[in-house]
C-alpha cells in the first residue's frame, strides 16, 4: 500500500464521530471504555504473570551435626578365684587339685585320675558342689565307719550356705533331719544319697546325736553336721 493509498475502511474514523470534538460526551464514553479495556488487559496480564511465576526457593540451612555423646566404659567384673581341694582315697593320684570355683565333686575325680577299682561309687555324691578348702574321700568298697577313716564324700573348709535349709522346716536356717527330703539331706558338706538315705531310714531322732544310728554316720560326722541340723 503506497503512502498516497487511503486508509481501509475499518481504521476510518467515522465522519460523525470526525467532525465531533473531544468534549462530546460520547466521544468521552468511547475513550473511557477504551482506557477501561485496556487497564483490564494489564490487570490480567500481570495476574497471570504473578500465578505462574515460581517463588523463589528458601535458603539451604546446613545444621550442625549433633555432639557425640561419650560411650560409657563397661566396669571389669571380676573373675572369681580358683579353688583348692584335696582328693584322697580310692582315687589314681590322690593330691591337692586346681580348680574352677563352679566345680564338683566329678571334676575333682577327674582330676585326680578317676577311680580305681576298689572304689565305692555309691558312697560319694559326683554332683554336689566344692568349695575351696574341702577335702574329696572315696571310701573303698572293703572301708567301714570307723573313727580312724575319712568321712566319704565332701569335707573340710568352710562350707557354702545350704540352701535348701529354707525349704527343710528347719529353724533358724538349719535343716530339720527329721523331715527334710533327700535332696537337703545331700547338701550337706560330705553327706551323699548313700548317706542321705541312710539318714532317712533310721528316723526319728530324738537329739543330733542320735544321727550316728544311721549307717554310716559317725561321731566325726555328727560333729560336723551339729551346726547345720536340727531336730524337731
Amino acid at each position: 500500500m503506497s503512502a498516497s493509498s487511503p486508509p481501509p475502511d475499518f481504521l476510518k474514523i467515522p465522519s460523525e464521530v470526525e467532525a465531533r470534538p473531544l468534549s462530546d460526551p460520547s466521544i468521552r464514553l468511547i475513550l473511557q471504555g477504551f482506557g477501561l479495556g485496556f487497564a483490564a488487559c494489564l490487570l490480567l496480564v500481570g495476574l497471570f504473570a504473578w500465578t505462574t511465576s515460581s517463588p523463589d526457593p528458601q535458603p539451604i540451612v546446613l545444621q550442625p551435626p549433633p555432639p557425640v555423646q561419650p560411650t560409657a566404659t563397661p566396669l571389669p567384673t571380676a573373675t572369681p578365684a580358683p579353688i583348692v581341694v584335696f582328693v584322697s582315697g580310692a582315687v589314681a593320684a590322690p593330691g591337692l587339685y586346681t580348680l574352677a570355683v563352679e566345680a564338683r565333686v566329678g571334676d575333682a575325680l577327674e582330676a585326680a585320675g578317676g577311680l580305681v577299682e576298689e572304689a565305692n561309687l555309691v558312697a560319694i555324691n559326683q554332683a554336689e558342689r566344692l568349695w575351696d578348702g574341702a577335702q574329696v574321700h572315696v571310701p573303698s568298697v572293703v572301708e567301714d565307719a570307723a573313727e580312724d577313716v575319712p568321712t566319704a564324700g565332701v569335707s573340710g573348709g568352710e562350707p557354702p550356705p545350704v540352701a535348701a535349709a529354707a525349704s527343710s522346716g528347719a529353724g533358724g536356717g538349719r535343716i530339720n533331719i527329721n523331715s527334710a527330703g533327700l535332696e537337703a539331706l545331700t547338701s550337706l558338706p560330705g553327706i551323699g544319697t548313700v548317706k542321705a538315705e541312710a539318714i532317712i531310714a533310721a528316723r526319728p531322732y530324738a537329739s543330733v546325736d542320735d544321727l550316728d544310728r544311721a549307717v554310716g554316720i559317725g561321731a566325726r560326722t555328727v560333729e560336723q553336721l551339729r551346726d547345720l541340723v536340727t531336730v524337731e
